[in-house]
């Protein structure tokens, strides 16, 4: 039986990898991002929740996070960025069929605000694994 560590742990594979680490200056993580990152361009992969039966089904978001941009005097969320990770990510993860398990996008890419200001995209995503231990 995978849970959801398992899961993020599946997901962030499919984006740590350096055709899209190499665009940003910071890291990918696992679950949430640390505080004091909205200088850096980061990932997180998140997961919500994960079903307990032979197929799992589960859910979660790979956010990507870049640094505000300053226009006509106002820290404004750099759009072009935003949009360009989101494509990105969606490209990585969207229809990925592995041995243990696969990953569908659940929904276009959503540009957010953190509590903390900084802002994010927002992708979701659907996981499915097949458990090898089921039992009755």
């Amino acid at each position: 039986m995978k849970d959801v560590f398992d899961m993020v742990t599946d997901v962030r594979s499919l984006v740590n990898v350096p055709v899209l680490t190499s665009t940003i200056n910071g890291k990918v993580y696992p679950n949430l991002r640390p505080d004091g990152r909205t200088d850096f361009a980061d990932l997180v992969v998140n997961g919500l929740s994960i079903t307990n039966t032979q197929q799992q089904i589960g859910s979660g978001n790979v956010n990507g996070y870049v640094p505000t941009i300053t226009k006509d005097g106002v820290r404004v969320p750099d759009q072009a960025r935003l949009s360009a990770m989101g494509k990105s990510i969606i490209t990585l993860i969207d229809n990925q069929y592995h041995d243990t398990f696969r990953v569908f996008v659940d929904g276009g890419a959503v540009p957010m605000r953190d509590t903390d200001g900084s802002y994010f995209v927002n992708v979701p995503f659907k996981y499915h694994s097949i458990q090898d231990n089921y039992q009755i």
